[in-house]
């Protein structure tokens, strides 16, 4: 049937014509009038907007699926069902768990509460990867949950993974970094919980804060040993904590004895060092200078320079010290980044100080003109605010300040020896303290084990990191369910940990866990929605498909180093479907047996 044009009376109009051969010849079997050029244009425009898609109905697909499938390959769910068992029937406490802990990595800050863990849930493709009732989710139910979970079960909740997770991805041991940070809460000073208490507040507001304790590898900073301690609780004490824990989970997490723990400067004291001794543990710690006493501290030009990758970038040397009245391997350790960076910051609280100084001394003028009307600074007082101009880092030792008790008001004068800052350039900046008993280790070890630090310290980064696994706000009040808050935001960061360190193995550049998770997230697919005109099969069709969102070069390395590039769950083309069903068709008419 092709489309004729036809004359009449000077006027256009079109016809379809369908023809056939009887016998010899070619007749017109059967003539469909159309109408006009302008009858053929809207029927034309008609079709064309019954064949088009009015609208779609994206999900982000990709972070979900990675999240997923490693916590299915870790067992996860089964190791928590089997140390809290419901009844039968009932959800499963450990899927409620592992989505708890993917809603914490995915959702933003305002919406990360369990409050929306069941909107959240329905919305995206984990009520398809992982199955559960939906008013299992909700928040009161969830909350419920958490606040069953006892100190003991959390503790072997947090082992048993930390064991399936070492066996199953091969992370090393050999060298382990502590560290300790705490999370602002907004609860009210009756609360009666024993783990909210006001301390010193990292983010230096006066509020009740929940302290935590991690000990993390020095592969990608998986958290191995994690505990909550209250707020108001120093860093040494909280690093005696640690070694409690640490001893409870020696033997199920295997730890070798030649595991090297790293610390920072805030968790060394005389006891601490002396117990770590005792077992024996092997230990790197930073040491804080005003710690060291007895001994001279060598100019930056008698250090050492340091092999291997540290070639011209760090220099070193070891020496035996009495530490706390024990002779302790120490090593002096200078880093041209570490004093480059330093600089700045130095600079400025100097020329601070300076104006602040300057500042004090015109008021002073003003004092003794008698043209001063607020209340007359005495020496006492002077004191007071001279302590608090020179209070930063180093400004008390690069000024000289002399004061004295004048007739209308004090006196103040101060210089700026030069001597003082090539002191501070020699000895101080760019310098770290590293005591040790690992003895035998040659300065670049030790070095390289002290490093291990700046893994702890980035996973408390992504901790507090709005785009990262967000411990805040804390919304809880109790502490066992403050105890069960830590551990799904723990699961979230091993889920996401292991997602970037097999990433990495593959060769992809990760330098942090929102690198992979927000690509992922963008990772989608959609449902295509035709209108009601549309044919009722092209619209089955669609509603039954996924069509995957167009990916970026990024995407795709992520999850082809992941191995979920050939994944049904993110989509495929109405185009690919056809053409599969069509091809399982064609198979079956022709006796072969179906593809799957």
């Amino acid at each position: 049937m092709h489309l004729v044009a036809k004359q009449i009376k000077g006027h256009e109009y079109f016809y379809l014509v369908e023809k056939a051969r009887v016998g010899r010849r070619v007749v017109t079997t059967q003539t469909l009038y159309v109408g006009d050029r302008r009858k053929l244009v809207e029927m034309l425009q008609q079709n064309a907007a019954a064949a088009l898609p009015s609208s779609f109905e994206s999900q982000s697909v990709g972070a979900d699926l990675a999240l997923a499938t490693i916590a299915s390959e870790l067992g996860i769910e089964e190791v928590v069902d089997a140390i809290h068992p419901v009844r039968e029937g009932a959800a499963p406490v450990g899927r409620r768990l592992v989505l708890a802990a993917i809603h914490r990595i995915r959702a933003a800050r305002h919406e990360n509460g369990l409050r929306n863990l069941r909107s959240f849930y329905e919305q995206s493709v984990l009520s398809e990867l992982l199955p559960v009732p939906a008013a299992a989710l909700d928040g009161r139910r969830m909350c419920e949950l958490l606040g069953g979970l006892t100190a003991a079960e959390v503790d072997r909740i947090e082992t048993a993974v930390v064991r399936a997770l070492l066996e199953h991805e091969g992370v090393s041991t050999q060298a382990l970094a502590f560290d300790c940070t705490n999370f602002d809460s907004y609860a009210g000073a009756k609360n009666p919980s024993r783990l909210l208490k006001r301390g010193h507040a990292k983010s230096c507001r006066p509020l009740r804060v929940l302290g935590m304790g991690m000990l993390a590898t020095a592969d990608e900073g998986i958290p191995l040993v994690t505990f909550t301690y209250p707020g108001n609780q120093n860093d040494v004490t909280a690093f005696g904590r640690f070694l409690r824990a640490l001893d409870r989970r020696r033997a199920s997490l295997q730890l070798p004895l030649e595991t090297t723990i790293a610390g920072d400067g805030g968790n060394v004291s005389r006891q601490l060092l002396l117990r770590l001794e005792k077992d024996p543990r092997y230990y790197v710690m930073r040491l804080p200078p005003h710690h060291l006493h007895d001994v001279t501290r060598c100019k930056r030009g008698d250090l050492d320079g340091l092999m291997g990758r540290y070639t011209g970038k760090v220099w070193a040397k070891k020496h035996i010290c009495n530490v706390y009245g024990v002779e302790r391997c120490v090593v002096d350790v200078y880093s041209r980044r570490m004093h480059q960076r330093q600089l700045p910051g130095l600079r400025r609280d100097r020329n601070r100080a300076r104006a602040e100084l300057l500042e004090l001394q015109r008021l002073l003028e003003q004092q003794r003109a008698g043209q001063r009307r607020a209340k007359p600074l005495t020496l006492a007082s002077l004191k007071r605010r001279l302590d608090t101009a020179l209070a930063r880092e180093h400004m008390a030792s690069l000024f000289r300040v002399t004061v004295a008790q004048g007739k209308a008001a004090p006196t103040l004068s101060f210089e700026e020896p030069a001597k003082a800052w090539q002191e501070l350039d020699d000895y101080v900046l760019g310098r770290t303290l590293l005591v040790t008993n690992r003895v035998d280790w040659s300065p670049e070890d030790i070095v390289t084990a002290s490093r291990v630090q700046s893994y702890n310290e980035r996973l408390n980064r992504d901790l507090k990191e709005p785009s990262g696994v967000l411990m805040v706000p804390l919304r809880h009040r109790r502490d066992a369910t403050l105890r069960a808050h830590a551990l799904v935001v723990i699961l979230g960061v091993m889920l996401a940990k292991i997602a970037q360190r097999r990433v990495r193995k593959a060769g992809v550049s990760a330098p942090s866990l929102v690198s992979v998770v927000q690509p992922l997230v963008k990772v989608e697919r959609a449902h295509v929605q035709f209108p009601e005109s549309a044919l009722p099969a092209l619209r089955a069709l669609a509603k039954a498909t996924w069509v995957p969102s167009a990916r970026t070069p990024r995407q795709t390395d992520l999850l082809r180093a992941l191995q979920l590039e050939q994944r049904p769950e993110l989509g495929t083309t109405l185009t690919e479907r056809l053409e599969k069903g069509t091809a399982r068709r064609r198979t079956g008419r022709s006796g072969a047996p179906n593809a799957p």
